[in-house]
């Protein structure tokens, strides 16, 4: 390396005869800066892409959790107008059961009252027929 006429000059020739603003240590310094910030640079977007892969993939999870969530009270208050509901169905069930256990009685004392009006047909049958004979 070669200097050009003195120390103060701001002005540097290097070896291969190129003039340079900087001297050869300061800008090899320089240039290690920039390749390790380039370095750093390359690393950091590869870390925010990390973190928005990461960000992604809790925002599904969160959203899976609040869909579950919302399926949890949604049963929850199904079952709990079910319970509250059973009540009034066992009671309408009682009365349909009233209902048709009066409709029960009612035909059963029908159908006697129909077997006596027959019985009583038979018989007033026969005694015409036993006097129509006999005349």
């Amino acid at each position: 390396m070669a200097n050009n006429d003195g120390a103060s000059s701001s002005v540097v020739v290097d070896d291969s005869g190129r003039l340079r603003v900087l001297n050869p240590e300061t800008n090899s310094h320089s240039r290690l800066v920039a390749q390790s910030c380039s370095v750093f640079q390359s690393k950091l977007q590869h870390f925010q892409n990390l973190v928005k892969q990461l960000l992604d993939q809790v925002g599904e999870k969160a959203q899976q959790i609040e869909d579950a969530k919302l399926s949890a009270v949604g049963m929850r208050n199904m079952v709990s107008a079910e319970i509250e509901s059973r009540p009034e169905k066992l009671r309408d069930q009682g009365s349909l059961i009233a209902d048709k256990q009066e409709q029960l009685e009612r035909l059963n004392a029908e159908y006697e009252s129909l077997l006596m009006v027959k019985q009583e047909q038979e018989v007033l049958i026969a005694r015409l027929s036993d006097s129509s004979l006999q005349v």
